[in-house]
């Protein structure tokens, strides 16, 4: 969790980043589950050593660990309902190359076609280390494509903007 706690702070992070940050945590977690249903403690260092420590005394029970994630799961999967709807329009984000025009909105699926076809845009894309920067740049040819991106570069990933605000108002009312 602090792990993830981390990737998550900090300035300029896209709202897909942070999502598919989550996303690989919460499979990483669905994976524990399974292990520690298995009894494979590989990624439960403290655990393994303990039950190699104590040999036969011990027998490990995992339940009690499984329905903490479990319990973990579902929070995530609460807190993350409403982002899951826009699951399509982050993939078409992260790569408009790969999306299939067919699920596509059907207001963005000429323009679609058109980037897709042109290849000089593609390997633009590729080149590209930033992937705003490409959106950015789209010629003006691709009105309802620059629409929707704006609107998904400009989700906010986390809370880093207003804490750092925050922080310096009370720096501000400060004796200083």
């Amino acid at each position: 969790m602090n792990m993830l706690n981390l990737k998550l702070q900090g300035p300029g992070q896209l709202g897909t980043a942070v999502y598919d940050d989550v996303r690989a945590f919460t499979t990483k977690l669905k994976l524990w589950k399974n292990q520690i249903s298995r009894g494979t403690l590989t990624h439960f260092p403290v655990c393994k050593s303990l039950v190699e420590e104590l040999g036969s005394e011990i027998q490990f029970s995992g339940s009690e660990y499984m329905t903490k994630l479990d319990l973990l799961l579902q929070e995530f999967d609460q807190q993350f309902a409403d982002v899951r709807k826009h699951e399509e329009s982050f993939s078409m984000f992260a790569n408009p190359f790969s999306v299939d025009v067919k699920t596509a909105p059907c207001d963005l699926q000429m323009e679609l076609i058109d980037m897709q076809r042109n290849r000089s845009l593609k390997i633009k894309f590729r080149e590209t280390k930033d992937v705003t920067e490409f959106f950015r740049q789209l010629p003006p040819s691709f009105p309802n494509l620059c629409k929707t991106f704006r609107k998904i570069m400009s989700l906010f990933a986390s809370t880093y903007i207003c804490e750092k605000l925050f922080s310096t108002m009370n720096i501000n009312k400060s004796k200083y």
